[in-house]
């Protein structure tokens, strides 16, 4: 039995409720960094592994899929130089899959590097918005089949669908000893990040700044109504080669991203903000932030997954947070994800009951039922009990409904979940 603890303490306001702090800090590596590239990466692995499984054994659709875990991709970045206005790739992206994953059901194989390539060029074509990179990827998989003492050799290596869906209905225990958080609202500085990674993804910015690649980082900086932004910016040298354009490129662009950002305040509740923009800061009169494909994984950066953002879609310095990494986990019974789903699903749910801001805790121990975690502590925002049984209902609700959620998040494309977390859209 799970035991629900409802707390409110005055301690709590300012993690409940950034917006009422005078100092905030948020970060969010858009869709082109590598961690970004690397996250998306390993969830479009999963769910083209499991799409595949589900064609390739009908028996299996909707309900179960062969044992994996790709929550170790990492993407070694490129090396490249431009001579005299030509760009050379002296290196490939190299692309690592490692983790256990079972290859073949039967004599059947899964095809895990081409499901691999796959979710590489998917992710990487839509956010970097070029298919230049595909002839600079080398692929590499370490892939481990072998179950371990404490399971048999049909948990990686089955000999049919049905040996698998034996073993898996036994499969109903948390795998790893894990504290998951959620939390709902989220403040206006922490909209703000996930929107303006849109804004630049969209179709009116990217027509106007064609050079502008797509692995911008951004910090922001709020004392009380004052926002210092910083933004890195880099500009393709496969549209621009000189020092001049780039200037008017990232003068023009400062001037656009200033204006939708003091829109966007003034729509949320801060009138007459004060906005300071801080752009490619470390750009010199002669050296600028240059990037094949417009991101630094031509330049040798590494993207790996659980570097990035956190689940609620940027990285907090006042929030809580967890160190697990969902990204390629195994949503079956991975208790990293599957309570992380979880926990989303009753904060959001428990916000659009009840108007709460809420922050939810579950701690799972190893071998817990999966719809059975050890401890779910809520934080509150009122003390009043009038919700109480209410609240109590949702997070039993949510309990018992693992199953369809899962199904859910299988289902969901990984590039729309990276760019519109649910939280994001309350």
């Amino acid at each position: 039995m799970t035991k629900i603890n409802l707390k409110h303490s005055p301690l709590y306001a300012g993690a409940l409720d950034p917006d009422i702090l005078s100092f905030e800090v948020v970060e969010r590596k858009f869709r082109g960094h590598p961690d970004s590239l690397a996250d998306m990466v390993a969830q479009s692995f999963s769910q083209k592994y499991i799409y595949e499984a589900w064609k390739m054994f009908p028996e299996l659709e909707n309900k179960y899929f062969p044992n994996f875990s790709a929550d170790k991709i990492t993407l070694a970045g490129a090396s490249s130089v431009i001579d005299n206005g030509k760009i050379i790739i002296n290196s490939p992206v190299n692309a690592l899959l490692m983790g256990k994953i079972t290859q073949k059901i039967g004599d059947i194989d899964l095809g895990v590097d081409n499901i691999f390539k796959l979710a590489i060029e998917e992710v990487m074509s839509k956010c970097l918005h070029t298919d230049d990179y595909k002839q600079h990827i080398h692929r590499k998989t370490y892939a481990v089949n072998l179950a371990g003492v404490d399971r048999g050799k049909k948990f990686y290596d089955p000999s049919s669908a049905s040996e698998l869906i034996e073993s898996l209905k036994n499969e109903t225990l948390a795998t790893s000893t894990v504290y998951i958080v959620a939390y709902a609202p989220l403040s206006v500085t922490e909209k703000l990040s996930i929107f303006l990674d849109n804004f630049t993804n969209s179709d009116k910015f990217i027509k106007a700044f064609p050079a502008i690649g797509s692995d911008i980082k951004m910090l922001i900086r709020r004392d009380g109504s004052e926002f210092n932004i910083s933004l890195c910016l880099p500009i393709r040298p496969e549209v621009v080669n000189t020092i001049h354009e780039y200037n008017d490129i990232i003068n023009s662009a400062t001037k656009t991203i200033e204006s939708i950002i003091f829109y966007y305040l003034e729509n949320n509740g801060y009138k007459n903000p004060k906005i300071h923009m801080h752009i490619n800061t470390k750009d010199t009169e002669t050296k600028k932030y240059f990037a094949v494909w417009g991101t630094a994984l031509s330049k040798g950066d590494i993207g790996a997954v659980g570097r990035g953002n956190r689940q609620q879609g940027f990285i907090s310095g006042i929030r809580p947070s967890t160190g697990e990494a969902i990204s390629g986990k195994n949503p079956y019974h991975f208790s990293g994800v599957v309570y992380q789903i979880v926990a989303d699903a009753i904060s959001n749910e428990i916000y659009k009951v009840t108007n709460l801001r809420n922050i939810v805790y579950i701690t799972a121990n190893n071998g817990d039922q999966l719809n059975k975690p050890n401890l779910i502590d809520v934080l509150l925002e009122s003390d009043d009990h009038i919700f109480t049984n209410t609240i109590k209902e949702i997070i039993n609700k949510t309990l018992d409904n693992i199953d369809s959620l899962r199904t859910e998040y299988i289902l969901t494309d990984p590039i729309e979940r990276f760019m519109n977390p649910k939280s994001y859209l309350l």
